[in-house]
């Protein structure tokens, strides 16, 4: 199909999933902040006065108060994620199988949907705020919240309905790109608010207010613009078959990636995801919480993550910039930013009270989405259309176990070095890194000497799709598989 044609088509697709995605992140972002700052001073009224917690990033005269509060806060976190995210891990094949049997955009509505009803719950917890019943209600929105699937359905599921749209493996990058940089604009926009709404004194539940309005949009959006080319399934299939499916689903695409002798190239990123992904989603409170620690306030935490993400959005643009003017192997890109990604960790760990070093570590994080972009990309030219949805929900269902594991020993690592060296938690990170950059080297070497298609052959035609060079037009089929 000709350019001229793909254009129009593309565009359709993945501006509406571009605003989906920028609303739903902006809002997902309202909800950490707000949340974080909820559970911090609930725990802190719990166990001390008002006028204290008001106070406690700034007054270190109870450096022990403030250490015991830090360690419950991160406990209570660590509930309020594993409730959400072991129920999100039994919920990822079944959305995964709801988007290749039904239509990519149920998943979507579906998830979308489950997220505003979360947000109402929350909304009445911080109502209770500095009481036991806030805390309770915290996890019962998180229990909620994990049979919508949360934020990696819902991004997993946009990548696919955007990606059923390219037709050229070059698409992929610049579509996948876009999307990401929607996320991290979303992310900006929410860190924003959040700040505004802090310096403005207002309370949290104005902020989870503003959170449910979004999600109120996003849902609209997805409502209205997506499109719903649904897949015929014979009615003759029965409730019991219904249940199985995802399981059979996620048979079907071991054994088609085993025959196609891509199983262990799918696995291998599978699991260097899974290395890479481990700290970072995992570790949202106690960043938290060890930036409050260092005297950053509600404010000052925002501003860096505001900081933080519009880096993250010019580093995609230059990533969409590099896609459309040179066929750069999106394996050696994802290379290069997890090598980057390994600074932001070590400045974090030696900082202490050294604001300079943790902005200083801005550039390493904005490169190194690299990572998580270039190995979408591969995976969604990995796997055949009718696949895209269940090889989606395998990442989704390897970022909720990292957000199980990740958070686990995030929180453990952290109370228990708290009083010695609370910075080990960041070398933990560099060491996770480290391995899912091994496997992708491993990867490169694997794959280097195999045969090399044109980045203009259509997705559901390519035989191996892990290394992207230019083919000379004039080769016959076996000049191209003997070269």
């Amino acid at each position: 199909m000709s350019d001229t044609n793909t254009s129009p088509r593309l565009w359709k697709a993945v501006v509406p999933i571009c605003f989906i995605c920028l609303l739903y992140l902006c809002s997902l972002f309202l909800f950490f902040c707000a949340t974080n700052s909820l559970i911090y001073s609930t725990v802190c009224l719990l166990r001390a006065n008002a006028s204290f917690c008001a106070q406690i990033d700034q007054n270190k005269s109870l450096i022990v108060l403030e250490e015991s509060i830090q360690k419950e806060s991160a406990q209570w976190n660590l509930y309020g994620t594993l409730s959400f995210s072991i129920i999100a891990c039994f919920m990822s094949p079944i959305f995964g199988s709801l988007s290749d049997t039904k239509n990519r955009k149920l998943p979507i509505v579906l998830t979308i949907g489950n997220a505003i009803l979360t947000g109402l719950i929350i909304t009445i917890a911080s109502v209770y705020q500095g009481t036991q019943l806030c805390l309770i209600l915290y996890l019962v929105a998180n229990v909620v919240n994990g049979f919508g699937g949360g934020a990696l359905i819902l991004i997993s599921s946009c990548f696919g309905y955007a990606t059923d749209s390219c037709k050229e493996k070059g698409q992929h990058v610049q579509t996948i790109a876009l999307i990401e940089a929607s996320l991290n604009i979303g992310i900006v926009i929410g860190y924003l608010l959040c700040s505004f709404i802090f310096e403005l004194h207002s309370r949290i539940w104005h902020i989870l207010l503003v959170n449910v309005v979004l999600l109120v949009v996003a849902l609209f959006i997805s409502l209205v613009f997506l499109k719903t080319p649904s897949i015929t399934e014979s009615s003759t299939i029965t409730t019991r078959q219904k249940i199985i499916r995802p399981i059979i689903d996620t048979r079907d695409l071991i054994v088609d990636l085993k025959n196609n002798h891509l199983l262990v190239s799918f696995l291998i990123l599978l699991i260097s995801l899974f290395f890479y992904d481990m700290y970072r989603m995992g570790s949202g409170s106690i960043l938290y919480l060890f930036l409050h620690r260092i005297s950053f306030d509600d404010a000052h935490y925002a501003a860096y993550f505001t900081f933080e993400q519009l880096a993250t959005c010019l580093a995609l643009l230059i990533l969409a910039l590099l896609k459309g003017r040179w066929k750069i192997n999106d394996l050696y890109l994802a290379s290069i930013g997890l090598i980057l990604s390994l600074v932001g960790p070590m400045l974090f760990a030696f900082a202490e009270n050294n604001k300079t070093m943790i902005f200083g570590a801005i550039p390493s994080s904005m490169f190194s989405v690299y990572f998580a972009v270039c190995l979408r990309s591969i995976v969604a030219n990995l796997v055949p259309q009718k696949d895209k949805g269940k090889a989606f929900s395998f990442i989704a269902l390897i970022q909720n176990l990292d957000v199980v594991v990740g958070t686990i020993a995030s929180v453990e690592i952290y109370e228990a070095s708290i009083d010695f060296f609370p910075g080990l938690v960041f070398i933990f990170a560099a060491a996770t890194r480290v391995i899912a950059l091994i496997l992708i080297l491993i990867q490169a070497c694997c794959v280097s000497h195999t045969p090399q298609l044109s980045l203009t052959v259509p997705v559901d035609e390519v035989e191996d799709p892990l290394i992207n060079t230019e083919s000379n037009e004039n080769e016959d089929d076996d000049a191209l598989i003997h070269s």
